[in-house]
């Protein structure tokens, strides 16, 4: 279960899930606030750093090791962008589509910019861990 290539594969995949939202929503902050209609978020005094990255370390453990069930040992960029694209339907695109529909927080732009920036994110994330699961393995 805890082999070097998943355990490579999820460092990477630890690192650039739990860096890169950081760049992104602080680059983007201006753009999407004009979508926000109650602001739920966490003043930065009250951001628990160590749960975040609790969170998103189960996030990228699970994330590489599904992948590697689910590509049968064979770690191609291909299947791994393809990997990424499924859990963005699965996790990203159906719960934008179910949190517009029940929570009043945000406007429909926001859910529609939000999903095309995680697609993005799990389909890059997917050709790292084959990367990584290729060169480990």
């Amino acid at each position: 279960m805890l082999s070097k290539s998943i355990l490579w594969s999820t460092l990477v995949a630890f690192l650039f899930f739990f860096i890169t939202p950081y760049f992104f929503y602080w680059a983007t902050e201006s753009c999407f606030q004009e979508y926000v209609r109650i602001d739920i978020s966490r003043p930065d005094t009250e951001l628990n750093i160590g749960l975040l990255a609790i969170g998103v370390l189960f996030l990228s453990f699970a994330f590489t090791n599904i992948f590697q069930k689910w590509s049968g040992g064979i770690y191609y960029n291909k299947r791994g962008f393809y990997f990424g694209l499924w859990v963005a339907l699965l996790e990203v695109i159906s719960i934008g589509f179910i949190r517009y529909a029940t929570q009043d927080a945000f406007e429909a732009p926001y859910y529609i910019l939000d999903s095309i920036y995680w697609t993005a994110m799990y389909a890059i994330g997917g050709v790292l861990v084959a990367m990584v699961s290729r060169k480990t393995s």
